[in-house]
């Protein structure tokens, strides 16, 4: 009696994602490479899909919509940020998390914006934020005053994400004074920035993000008197 043959999958695929090797993860994943090749608007759900060889609708069985998506992007980035041992000072592991948070922005240009919108959420995302409550604690910060520093930094990172990826200082007009008609004029009325502000533009980035943080952890430590 003749039988169907039933077919195994070739355990050598190599090709698009079938539907049923959907998973949040790998949909995330492939949102991320589109987002780091485009941009965040490039983003659709019609491309999406066709990376990963499905229909659209397939999709919506994971996220309820685009702005899913991008906020699991946003979860996926801060996974990447590399958590510091445990043997080190508050000052060194904040050093070494905000670091990281900067690298993280910069290897992924396009998803950073992202990272000012959605907060972290997963676990994984949290580790970071898990790790810079415990120095803290561990330095004797109570729970008002880690929460006031992690917020201050927290808005110090973000800050740095839209002033370093927008080039916000190189195209500062006053940082480009020069001798059209409006010059005497700019020198007179506003010596300081005409004779100031051309720095402005002259400047390390990296160097400017530590002379920041140092700030901010020398002001935490006065502050809650920590060493």
């Amino acid at each position: 009696m003749a039988t169907d043959t039933v077919h195994a999958p070739s355990v050598f695929w190599k090709g698009p994602a079938l539907p049923n090797r959907l998973t949040e993860r790998g949909i995330a994943e492939a949102a991320l490479g589109l987002v780091d090749a485009d941009s965040v608007d490039g983003l659709t759900m019609r491309k999406l899909a066709q990376r990963l060889g499905v229909s659209a609708m397939a999709l919506y069985t994971y996220f309820p919509d685009r702005e899913a998506v991008l906020e699991a992007v946003t979860q996926l980035v801060l996974t990447e940020v590399e958590i510091p041992g445990e043997d080190l000072d508050w000052r060194d592991t904040i050093r070494q998390l905000m670091r990281s948070i900067r690298r993280v922005g910069l290897r992924h240009p396009n998803a950073a914006p992202l990272i000012n919108r959605f907060p972290p959420r997963t676990v994984d995302a949290l580790a970071f934020v898990e790790a810079a409550f415990r120095a803290f604690r561990r330095a004797g910060f109570d729970d008002r005053s880690t929460v006031r520093c992690y917020r201050a930094l927290a808005v110090y990172s973000m800050g740095t994400f839209d002033v370093e990826l927008s080039r916000y200082f190189a195209q500062h007009p006053a940082a480009r004074v020069d001798g059209s008609l409006e010059a005497p004029t700019a020198a007179r009325l506003l010596p300081h920035v005409a004779s100031i502000a051309p720095l402005v533009a002259d400047q390390d980035d990296e160097e400017a993000f530590e002379y920041g943080l140092e700030l901010l952890l020398d002001g935490f430590a006065q502050a809650t008197g920590a060493t």
